[in-house]
Formats: C-alpha cells, structure tokens, sequence
C-alpha cells in the first residue's frame, strides 16, 4: 500500500493528523527535497527513508526512476508513504506516480496537503480571495512538461495569481502581465522558504519587481503572488512578528530530539534542525544531514550535552555549510 502524503509548505505542524498518523506507522518512507526532514522524527525507528529530490536546473533522479522506486519499495514493505512537498495534486506530478502504482497493481491513497500558495499567502496575512478585492485565483508554474516555457495566457484584473518555482520565469512573467493590460502599479509579493522561519519576502510592484529581485539572493524555492491583495500583507504580517523568526538553531546531541522541544521553537518562528552524533546515533539520518544541510544555513550552534560537544571536536564533525 503506497499513501500519498502531502507535507504542507515547510512548517512541520503545517501537516494534516492524518499525514502524521500515517508516517507514524510507514514502513518506508520515499520524499522529496521540500519536505521539511523534521517530519522524518515521526517515524518509528525501523522505518526505511528513502530520498528522492529534485533539483532545479541540477542533475536529479528522474521522474521515471521515482516510479520505478516507489513500486520497488512496495513490493518490500507494507505500508510506504510518498511525502511531498505542500499538496501532492498541486504541481507535485502525482498522477505519473498513480499510473505507475495501478499498472503495477499497488493498491494506495491519498491525503492532501496545505498548498505553498495558501501557506505563504497566510503566513503573510494574505486572504487570497479577499472580498471585494479578488473574485478568483489562479495556481501557475514557472515549468511545464518537458522544460516547455509557460507564455501566461490568460492573466486577468480581479483575480489573484499564486505563481509556483517562478523566480527563472520570472521575466516572462511580467511581460505576459504588462502586455495583457495589467497596470504595472500592481503589486507583486516574491516569498522564498514560505512558513519556515528562514522566510524572506521582497515585494514590489509589476514595474520594479525585476530589478528588485536582481539586488537579492531569493530563488527557488519561492512562491509569486500577484494581485491587489498582497496590500493586506503590509498590514497583517504576523508571521514576521513571533519572538524568534529568522532565528536559525543546529542542535547537536547524542541524544534523539523530542519533537513537542523542537515545535516549540518553530512555534516562535525558529529554523530548527538535530543532529545526532556519537556511535549511537540514528544513522538513518546521516543521508538527511548530507542532502539537507548542504543547502541551509544555521547562525547557531547548540550543544545539547558535553559528550556531543566533546564529539564535535574530536572528530571535526563540521557542517556542510561550513565546506
């Protein structure tokens, strides 16, 4: 049985009961690069994991090989979750992945998740589909099938578009919009790593967002937002005012972490990460240090217990970022 999960935008508690339930009795576990690898701490101790991201514009596993992966774990174990990223049946290419399960005969189902779209937008105090203001919203991609470019056809005044992994088409994007008749006062709102902590927002209008976004580091992944209704953003951005956002702790211990410790931080607006070290370490998750930590950055350090700190200088254990 394969159960296809959707993990939210990035903020681990962002997860619907029954994503967690179901992780907590996957015999394995197949996920992607956006899936925030906290989640994996819900997992019981012989649970396989299993990774399998993507990297824009990098040499990744292929769709193809996914499927094929999936199947193959199936065959092993009884119960596998595919976790992605937000909602599987939102730019996630679930439907390649259902049509490998029903041709191979694996039975499976699905449980959605909080899209990026409406995550971002509401740790922004953004409705959306604010009365008055929207009467519409609209889900793009900066990529299609086969690295085809999508022209944005159909970009209206009154709605609100949610525009996916669009930082590369980014360009495109505005001049569709401009040559349709949307005023280039419109505002637009660019948020990379929306819900984590580590979330950074520019915003601007349809006129200067180019150049603005040519003076910052923000790629994907980022979701755009474009509409009137990124003005209630100025005025209703709670996520920016929690105690500890923007904070970024690695925690380094012999210890496994309790995960209510850990939401309590991102609860406060932390970026939070455990790494366990020592010759009792769950080393399941060496592959999810490699993978993970070689694309943040923490500003912190904690060591958890002297063992850990005396193991760190021992052996020079350094993060990734550090290389």
């Amino acid at each position: 049985m394969i159960h296809f999960v959707g993990a939210g935008p990035g903020d681990p508690e962002l997860m619907t009961a029954k994503g967690v339930r179901l992780l907590q009795h996957a015999d394995a576990v197949i996920y992607d690069r956006l899936v925030n690898p906290l989640l994996l701490f819900h997992c019981k101790e012989d649970c396989l994991f299993i990774y399998v991201g993507k990297t824009p514009d990098r040499k990744s596993i292929k769709q193809t090989e996914i499927n094929a992966k999936l199947i193959e774990t199936a065959a092993s174990h009884d119960s596998v979750v595919r976790l992605k990223g937000g909602d599987p049946a939102i730019f996630g290419r679930m439907t390649e992945e259902l049509e490998a399960c029903q041709a191979a005969g694996v039975n499976f189902d699905i449980t959605p998740g909080i899209t990026a779209a409406s995550g971002t937008a509401s740790y922004s105090g953004i409705s959306l589909t604010q009365r008055g203001i929207a009467t519409s919203v609209t889900f793009t991609t900066g990529r299609l099938i086969d690295n085809e470019k999508n022209t944005f056809q159909q970009l209206l005044n009154g709605q609100t578009v949610c525009l996916y992994m669009g930082v590369e088409a980014l360009d495109r994007f505005v001049e569709a919009a401009l040559e349709q008749g949307l005023k280039a006062e419109m505002p637009i709102l660019i948020t990379q790593w929306g819900t984590y902590g580590r979330q950074s927002k520019i915003q601007g209008t349809l006129a200067d967002i180019r150049q603005k976004i040519s003076e910052t580091k923000i790629e994907n992944p980022a979701m755009i937002i474009l509409g009137e209704v990124v003005h209630a953003g100025e005025r209703f951005d709670w996520f920016s005012d929690l105690p500890e956002k923007g904070d970024s702790k690695l925690y380094v211990s012999t210890r496994k972490p309790v995960m209510a410790a850990l939401l309590e931080q991102t609860q406060k607006g932390a970026d939070v990460w455990w790494m366990q070290v020592g010759e009792g370490r769950d080393r399941r998750f060496d592959a999810v240090n490699i993978h993970y930590l070689a694309e943040q950055h923490f500003d912190t350090i904690i060591f958890d217990d002297a063992a850990a700190k005396n193991i760190y200088e021992a052996e020079k254990v350094k993060p990734l970022w550090e290389h």
